[in-house]
C-alpha cells in the first residue's frame, strides 16, 4: 500500500480564503500510525496501508480511502459521513458508535469488524462483506446491502427498516429483535437465520426462502434441504 497523500485545496465562495487540512495531523498519522481526534475531513487517501491505525474520535467527512487498508484499525466514535471507502479493508476494524451516514462501502471488507451502535443509514454496502461482524443496535436505515455476506453477523437490535437486502447471505446470522420492516429481502438467503421478535412488518420476503429459520412464531421449514 502506497504512502502518497494529496492534500486537498478547498476555495470559499470569496475566492479569497482558502481552507487545507492540517499538515501537522498528516504528518502525524504517517509517524506514528495514530491521529485521535484529528481532522482529516475530504483528505485523499486512497490506497494508504493504516492497518492497525488508531483514528479513535476522528474527523474523515467525505474523506478518500478508497481501496485502502485498515485492518484491526480502530475508528471508534469518528465521523465519517459521505466517506469514499470503496473496498477499502476494514476486517477486525473497530467502528462502534462511528458515523458513516452516506458512507459510500461498496464491496468493501468489513469481516469480523465492530459495527456496534454505528449510524450507517442511506449508505452504499452493496456486495460489501459482512460476516461475523458485529451490527448489534446499529443504525442501517435505508442502506443498500444488495448482494452483501452477512453469514453469522449478529445484527441483534439493529435498525434496517427500508433496506435494501436482495440477494443478500444470511446464513447463520442473528436478527433478534431486529427491524425489518419494508426491507427488501427477494433473494437473500436464509438458513439457520435467527428472526426472533424481528418486525417484518411489510418486508418482501417469502415462506420458501427460509430454511430452519427460528422466529417468534417457531422454527419455518425445519426439515427444509440446505440450498
Amino acid at each position: 500500500m502506497k504512502r502518497h497523500i494529496i492534500l486537498p485545496v478547498v476555495a470559499s465562495l470569496m475566492g479569497f480564503q482558502v481552507f487545507a487540512l492540517e499538515q501537522k495531523d498528516l504528518e502525524w498519522l504517517l509517524m506514528l500510525n495514530n491521529c485521535e481526534k484529528c481532522d482529516l475531513s475530504q483528505a485523499e487517501l486512497n490506497g494508504i496501508d493504516l492497518d492497525m491505525a488508531n483514528l479513535s474520535g476522528a474527523t474523515l467527512r467525505k474523506v478518500n480511502l478508497n481501496k485502502s487498508s485498515l485492518r484491526q484499525a480502530t475508528l471508534k466514535e469518528a465521523s465519517l459521513v459521505g466517506a469514499d471507502l470503496r473496498r477499502v479493508d476494514l476486517s477486525g476494524a473497530n467502528l462502534s458508535n462511528a458515523n458513516l451516514v452516506g458512507a459510500n462501502l461498496r464491496k468493501a471488507n468489513l469481516t469480523g469488524a465492530d459495527l456496534s451502535g454505528a449510524k450507517l443509514s442511506n449508505a452504499n454496502l452493496t456486495g460489501a462483506v459482512l460476516s461475523s461482524a458485529n451490527l448489534t443496535g446499529t443504525n442501517l436505515l435505508g442502506v443498500e446491502l444488495i448482494g452483501a455476506k452477512l453469514e453469522r453477523a449478529n445484527a441483534r437490535g439493529a435498525i434496517l427498516k427500508n433496506a435494501n437486502l436482495s440477494m443478500t447471505n444470511l446464513v447463520l446470522s442473528n436478527f433478534t429483535e431486529a427491524d425489518l420492516s419494508n426491507a427488501n429481502l427477494s433473494g437473500a438467503k436464509l438458513i439457520d437465520t435467527d428472526l426472533t421478535r424481528a418486525t417484518l412488518r411489510n418486508a418482501n420476503l417469502s415462506r420458501k426462502q427460509l430454511c430452519r429459520v427460528k422466529t417468534t412464531l417457531g422454527i419455518i421449514n425445519p426439515e427444509c434441504t440446505d440450498k
